[in-house]
């Protein structure tokens, strides 16, 4: 059984605070938009190998991946994108994800109270570092068996209809892409911040999903198994800051 994060007693007061800092940073992006980051300095050596790519978007992590990396036996629906090089996947509470201004009577709703769940696939083929050239980003490595595992678990996040197929229920954010119906429950401890960490902790890397709320926690978190690729000045590589670096299996 999952600790709670929040101490006995105090529930109630934790969750506000916890919901005012997930809804907070989404109306305020919305409102002011998001300033554009200075591209990261040239790597010293080439990467080499299979990397996913966690996109910050403020309030949730993506996932980006190269869509020729996973196997589409394992990842069958990737197939409905063929022509295109990466995708991204997201999974959210099925009013406040597609909502195209959140409120935060959607974020109460969504945090106490869902009725459903969705995965947001999106589709482009520009580096992702050109594609969300706001947003922070690190750049994951992942060995062959953890892309695989990612993908079956993003394959069983899909819901789907009498004839096997996924259930499409609107465009999606951005790029070319959908929202989903998808597994799980949201609420306020199991956000999709929890569902990316999940992600990558079945891919093999040292995350702890029951720790990773927001998306900063994520981020923070990847630093120590991923490369900071584009951020902020504290976005700095953990080896400047002698935080001990680990890797995904």
């Amino acid at each position: 059984m999952r600790a709670s994060i929040c101490p006995d007693g105090e529930a109630a007061l934790c969750s506000t605070r916890l919901l005012k800092a997930l809804a907070g940073p989404l109306l305020i992006a919305l409102a002011a938009g998001c300033a554009p980051l200075p591209p990261a300095a040239p790597p010293e050596t080439p990467p080499s190998g299979a990397f996913v790519y966690l996109v910050n978007h403020g309030w949730h992590v993506g996932i980006a991946v190269e869509r020729q990396e996973v196997p589409p036996a394992i990842w069958p629906e990737s197939a409905e994108f063929g022509d295109f090089r990466y995708l991204e996947v997201g999974w959210g509470d099925a009013d406040y994800y597609p909502a195209a201004r959140g409120t935060i009577g959607l974020a109460l709703k969504a945090a106490f109270s869902s009725k459903g769940s969705v995965l947001h696939v999106a589709a482009f083929d520009a580096p992702p570092t050109e594609f969300f050239d706001r947003s922070k980003i690190i750049e994951v490595p992942l060995s062959r068996r953890g892309l695989e595992y990612l993908g079956h678990f993003i394959h069983a996040a899909y819901v789907r209809d009498a004839s096997g197929r996924p259930v499409v229920l609107a465009p999606g954010l951005y790029g070319h892409g959908a929202f989903y119906r998808a597994t799980g429950q949201y609420r306020l401890q199991d956000n999709s911040n929890n569902w990316t960490a999940r992600a990558l902790a079945v891919a093999g890397c040292p995350i702890d999903a029951a720790e990773t709320i927001t998306a900063g926690s994520v981020m923070d978190a990847a630093r120590r198994f991923g490369r900071v690729i584009r951020g902020s000045a504290p976005w700095r590589d953990v080896t400047a800051d002698s935080t001990e670096r680990h890797a995904c299996r």
